[in-house]
């Protein structure tokens, strides 16, 4: 193993030979089901995507320790969205699975009963599963101390983090959409809305409009109009557009009548304030009365801690990062493990020298990758099947984690990203993986259990895709269906 290490450091490579960090040899040649395994994974990757389809790819046996099939996996690739498995192993490595994100609520003045002669400040930790059921506990956590009038303002503290919005890295991405939503220390509901549109009773009317959370944070401007026909040449559009301490929701376009009621997923622009909003409204809501308005602010010395609310444990939340594949957890807990790691504020940079600690742990120099966000949806990043297997394989090693990774990864066919796929073969919920798409970039790499019940690793990293996004999908489960059928012969032991 020794010599392994010095041979990958001295930069010599060998064909189907691990490289720095990997136990075990190359199945054996005389293996005819290997042999039958590689040749058909080279048949679909050559009839497939309309040519220049860069593939990188490996299957490795978690069992025998030994290399089933290898592809240019030791070149870098995007690895989309399965960067964020690098994410999600660092984090149970450095805090472990029952990590808890906290908020806290502090108070500023005297407690006279059950009023509050003062201000009230909310202070964010990162949190990123600070959702609507968590805010409700969080308020009546408060409301149970007991308070029940607030005479002074609720202030927003979000010095946690370095300020609030999109990560540099993604600076070439614009737009409303849910996967772009900014991070911020003190966050709600994934920085994300929901707007519901469903037509109105008659054509020509307006149809009719339902934002959730529904406050003050949000201005409708509906300028669409119900129609009596199916087709339309002017589709439906939401949007949003930031304005100074809120943001303006545009529905325009037509609705035809009969169609079933559209749900949209939009970001937010200003976290902080779209939080402090919302858990105002929550108190009033509880009958918890606030006599004053929300502020901006940092939580002063000497504030008396009233409320530390905490989290679901980060195992728990990791579920909702990998098998729905969310950008804004994935970059919440990198820059909270930056703070809490190298000091306040967290920020992106201080949460890629995490990924390197790890990185260089695996046995891997920065030299062998690019990382630049926690989540993958930068084209910047840069990984090779190779580490992705390092990495599955020291996961599946440590116990202590384990039974957390894997069951935050997405079971193919039946829940998350995945639950679409593969649903004619039966055995496809023995496949339990992390997708990964942008465009142009296609992901799938994971666990399985083949025919026999041997276990394995594998990846799948597909750049310059010329061809639909479905259809590289579809390259990428025909492949994992020869994987589940695959049986090493009766005398190959």
């Amino acid at each position: 193993m020794k010599k392994q290490f010095l041979l990958a450091a001295l930069g010599l490579a060998f064909f189907f030979v691990p490289v720095t960090g990997f136990a075990g040899e190359v199945a054996p040649e005389s293996d005819i089901a290997v042999a039958r395994f590689q040749s058909a994974v080279d048949s679909i990757f050559s009839q497939s995507c309309q040519g220049g389809l860069r593939v990188g790819a490996k299957f490795y046996s978690l069992d025998r320790k030994e290399v089933l099939y290898a592809r240019n996996s030791d070149l870098l690739f995007t690895p989309a969205s399965n960067m964020k498995m690098f994410t999600s192993a660092m984090a149970l490595k450095k805090v472990g699975p029952d990590y808890r994100f906290h908020t806290h609520l502090y108070a500023v003045g005297r407690i006279e009963g059950t009023v509050l002669k003062g201000d009230l400040y909310i202070k964010g930790f990162g949190d990123p599963s600070l959702v609507t059921e968590q805010m409700w506990i969080l308020v009546n956590e408060l409301k149970n101390l007991p308070i029940k009038k607030i005479e002074g303002n609720i202030i927003a503290d979000h010095s946690y983090f370095n300020g609030q919005g999109r990560l540099e890295s993604w600076k070439s991405y614009s737009g409303p959409e849910a996967y772009l939503a900014p991070t911020g220390a003190l966050s709600f509901n994934f920085n994300t809305v929901t707007v519901y549109v469903e037509p109105g009773k008659n054509p020509g009317d307006r149809p009719i409009v339902v934002v959730d959370p529904d406050n003050e944070y949000f201005v409708i401007r509906n300028k669409a109009v119900t129609t009596g026909s199916h087709r339309s040449r002017r589709k439906l559009i939401v949007n949003r557009t930031a304005r100074k301490n809120h943001d303006e929701i545009l529905i325009k376009g037509r609705v035809p009548k009969n169609v079933a009621r559209k749900k949209f997923f939009l970001n937010v622009t200003d976290p902080q304030w779209y939080t402090a909003v919302t858990f105002r409204q929550f108190l009033q809501q509880a009958g918890v009365r606030v006599t004053g308005e929300v502020q901006r602010g940092v939580v002063p010395q000497g504030a008396t801690l009233l409320v530390d609310h905490e989290s679901p444990p980060l195992g728990e939340i990791l579920r909702g990062l990998n098998k729905f594949s969310n950008n804004f957890i994935a970059e919440q807990i990198l820059k909270t493990l930056a703070a809490q790691f190298y000091g306040e504020p967290g920020t992106t940079e201080n949460g890629i020298r995490l990924l390197q600690d790890y990185m260089q742990e695996l046995g891997f120099n920065p030299e062998q990758y690019h990382m630049v966000d926690g989540s993958g949806l930068s084209k910047a990043n840069r990984i090779t099947p190779d580490q992705v297997i390092v990495l599955l394989e020291d996961t599946h090693d440590d116990l202590s984690i384990f039974p957390e990774f894997i069951s935050a990864l997405g079971v193919m066919g039946l829940d998350g990203s995945v639950v679409d796929r593969m649903h004619h073969q039966k055995e496809a919920q023995k496949i339990r993986v992390k997708t990964g798409t942008l465009n142009q970039v296609s992901a799938l790499s994971g666990y399985y259990q083949s025919n026999d019940g041997e276990r394995f690793a594998f990846s799948i990293l597909l750049n310059d895709v010329k061809c639909s996004n479905g259809t590289a999908m579809d390259l990428e489960d025909r492949i994992m269906e020869i994987a589940l059928k695959f049986q090493r012969d009766e005398n190959a032991n």
